[in-house]
């Protein structure tokens, strides 16, 4: 590999699924990013980016790595346009770091993860999302600028630093979700959110499945303008809704009195730090202990099979099966069981007509090997496979892990 960049070989620490790469790169600006993907390509190198490391258990076993590039000197905040209310963040900035920047003008990126060090091109490239999304959808939806690096060495540009605008075609939206399989990330330019004045947190709790459905329909058909509203269950405590109003303080209290009288169960409300404790906890839980995740949706009417299907997840044997997810229909399921067990449950969710997009997100080497983690190829799949060979036609970027 020939390019300026600082390399090193890679190490045991630097493994994919105990696939160690042959060296590491860390480019030092966006045009020295370009250059190592087009070397890359040219050598055809198996190649995986990397900003913070916190997912890069996500997505199949690599045959090889040759090369695994970081982006994590690429860390500054561009420009926060408070004004506008947008920010420019290079992709290997931390999400933490970026918003901690943004609060000194009272703004925020909606955007909760699960893992400390994630970095703002990481949580791009793999659309990951929170209980935020309920009401601010998922990174996708916030993105309005893009740079890219492709790997014939070009930087590209599309869309801008407004909130309206028709620059470009909308390559933020082909490379979220596509775990670097098309290009790398090198800055994001993001519309932003106010601070709320005011936020408390409605817990109720239930033991009958219809019950919690008839809640979140009564909920969901409301005026009721939740900022996250979230769903618990777990073989300790039942299953819970958790719903989230945040905005100015005579707004939360209007709105925490419409929710409650909506409720058939009486909830109880949590603020200030116990409510932000509870939703840290919610977001974390399913990637405690290194218990197999998978990720899944479904139609809001379908949720008392859903919850159906939990409990026969562990009667069978691949529990204790712990779930959490937004209420509206997408979340993670924590399966404990052996890899036998839970590829049979993984199995039985993909062909449930009221499960859909079944994703194993983390899980042994052993259960990788009996179950794809991507599931039956989608009816998309050959558009996928047309950007791949458009934007990547070497076929070198993330080493065959998927999903492009």
């Amino acid at each position: 590999m020939s390019a300026p960049a600082t390399i090193r070989p890679g190490s045991a620490g630097d493994a994919i699924d105990d696939v160690v790469p042959r060296h590491v790169v860390q480019p030092e600006s966006p045009e020295e990013l370009a250059q190592v993907l087009a070397g890359a390509a040219r050598d055809h190198e198996a190649t995986v980016l990397r900003g913070g490391g916190t997912k890069l258990a996500w997505g199949r076993v690599p045959a090889r790595v040759d090369l695994v590039v970081e982006t994590t000197r690429l860390d500054g905040l561009v420009a926060h346009r408070y004004g506008d209310m947008t920010a420019t963040a290079q992709a290997g900035m931390p999400l933490a770091a970026l918003n901690r920047s943004l609060a000194d003008h009272g703004q925020y990126l909606p955007v909760d993860s699960a893992f400390e060090g994630t970095t703002v091109g990481g949580m791009i490239a793999t659309n990951d999302a929170g209980p935020l999304r309920h009401r601010f959808g998922t990174p996708r939806d916030l993105l309005i600028g893009i740079t890219l690096a492709m790997t014939d060495g070009r930087l590209v540009k599309a869309g801008g630093t407004v909130v309206k605008n028709v620059a470009g075609y909308d390559l933020g939206k082909f490379v979220s979700g596509s775990h670097g399989s098309l290009a790398a990330i090198v800055d994001a330019t993001f519309k932003l959110l106010p601070i709320a004045h005011a936020s408390a947190t409605l817990i109720a709790s239930y033991t009958d499945a219809d019950a919690v459905a008839r809640d979140v329909a009564a909920l969901s058909a409301s005026q009721v303008e939740a900022v996250a509203f979230d769903l618990r269950v777990s073989d300790r405590d039942g299953a819970q809704l958790l719903l989230r109003l945040a905005s100015s303080p005579a707004a939360t209290e209007a709105q925490m009195a419409e929710a409650s009288r909506l409720l058939s169960s009486r909830p109880s409300v949590l603020t200030g730090e116990a409510e932000r404790a509870l939703w840290t906890d919610q977001v974390r839980l399913p990637w405690a202990d290194g218990a197999t995740v998978v990720r899944l949706s479904w139609l809001p009417t379908s949720l008392p099979a859903l919850l159906a299907a939990i409990e026969r997840i562990h009667r069978d044997g691949a529990g204790p099966a712990t779930f959490t997810g937004r209420a509206a229909g997408a979340g993670l399921l924590r399966l404990e069981g052996d890899a036998r067990a839970c590829a049979a449950a993984i199995t039985q969710l993909r062909a449930s007509a009221e499960v859909g997009h079944v994703v194993i997100l983390r899980a042994s080497r052993a259960l990788k090997d009996q179950v794809d983690v991507w599931g039956p190829p989608l009816g998309s799949a050959e558009v996928a496979r047309a950007l791949k060979r458009t934007f990547d036609p070497a076929g070198v970027l993330n080493a065959g892990r998927g999903p492009i």
